[in-house]
């Protein structure tokens, strides 16, 4: 087991890129091992063994069962698991949705046969652009929030317009998917047991309120820990150790960049005003991902608004711009390897002409 673990971590091409980009800072400013946010890299930790006992309790399977029961084109398939990932982001945060429905949706694809490539890529930008509409949706709009002290009534009528521009969008890019008859095809009968599933809620329920500071994540994580050593041991070489260290030096990076003088004058330098605030936003969040960003710009402007626009249309983009794209791609490489390429050409091709609509639509209706 640990040399699995350790092979998948020494052939990762991103954790590859990361410590390059991070070797390459080191010479113009120390690390310092504090910038390192723990409590994320851990509740990532532990929604990778919840899905992990969800895959091999079989519950992602029986999903796919009842899915695959209630439609008839591949049209509906792709509408009502990218509706569901909008729509459930706003509640559980981008992350969860994409590390829960990406397996679900490749696994249907691989018992249909159907196209995987297309519609992982709009479950992503559905986690993003749905989350974007909450409080509590992504990582960053926890993160404003509490730091400008914005109301909740004052928040959604600032995330309305993201919430229109959103089902807009995402209404066009179903239209665009494929529509064919689905062909019948055996399935087999699964059971689920009622112990796994209400041990898998729980431990959901769980890591929700360590993310939202209502219990703490190390406690989260031994209860983790030991559920899955009774029930799943297995699952703790599922984990993406890989990407985990991904995280560890993306945020070792930021906190370089943070301390780079050029850099800090830079950025005072653009966030004088509304317009380039959230243009920086944007811009930034395509290097050094959304939630680095907002925690970045809010050292030096005190406009909540614009780096609340410009950090939630800047998770589009590249595969950087925000986590949950990293986490995407990273559950396609796992489930289903052979379209990893393709997904991100094409992620990226989508996701760069969405950003350059949406962005230029928020500044004419400024």
């Amino acid at each position: 087991m640990i040399r699995t673990i350790f092979k998948n971590i020494i052939s990762d091409t991103v954790l590859k890129i990361v410590v390059a980009i991070f070797l390459l800072l080191l010479i113009f400013k120390p690390m310092n091992i504090k910038d390192i946010d723990l409590d994320t890299i851990m509740i990532l930790f532990n929604l990778m063994l919840i899905i992990s006992l969800v895959k091999r309790a079989k519950i992602l399977a029986y999903i796919s069962n009842s899915i695959i029961n209630h439609v008839q084109t591949t049209r509906q398939i792709t509408a009502y698991i990218t509706s569901t990932s909008f729509v459930l982001s706003m509640f559980v945060t981008n992350d969860v949705s994409i590390i829960t429905l990406v397996p679900l949706y490749i696994l249907i694809a691989k018992q249909l046969n159907l196209s995987i490539v297309y519609p992982t890529v709009l479950i992503t930008i559905a986690a993003n652009l749905g989350s974007a509409f909450t409080p509590i949706g992504n990582p960053q709009n926890v993160f404003l929030v509490e730091f400008y002290h914005v109301s909740i009534q004052s928040f959604l009528a600032n995330s309305l317009i993201l919430l229109v521009m959103g089902m807009l969008s995402m209404t066009v890019l179903i239209f665009f998917s494929e529509n064919k008859p689905l062909q019948e095809t055996p399935i087999k009968d699964v059971k689920i047991k009622k112990i796994h599933l209400l041990m898998i809620a729980g431990l959901f329920v769980l890591v929700l309120l360590a993310q939202f500071s209502l219990f703490s994540i190390w406690i989260d994580t031994l209860i983790t820990l030991v559920v899955v050593e009774m029930f799943s041991p297995k699952s703790i070489a599922d984990v993406d150790y890989s990407l985990l260290l991904s995280f560890v030096f993306f945020f070792l990076i930021v906190g370089m960049l943070s301390r780079i003088d050029l850099v800090v004058s830079l950025i005072h330098q653009f966030t004088q005003d509304g317009i380039h605030t959230y243009l920086t936003s944007i811009i930034t969040s395509q290097f050094i991902s959304n939630v680095p960003s907002a925690v970045l710009l809010s050292k030096f402007s005190a406009d909540f608004t614009s780096i609340y626009y410009g950090v939630s249309i800047g998770g589009l983009g590249t595969l950087v711009a925000s986590l949950a794209n990293l986490l995407a791609y990273k559950q396609v490489s796992l489930n289903a390897s052979h379209t990893s390429g393709k997904f991100l050409k094409e992620f990226t091709f989508i996701n760069i002409i969405l950003l350059l609509v949406l962005s230029l639509l928020k500044i004419i209706l400024i």
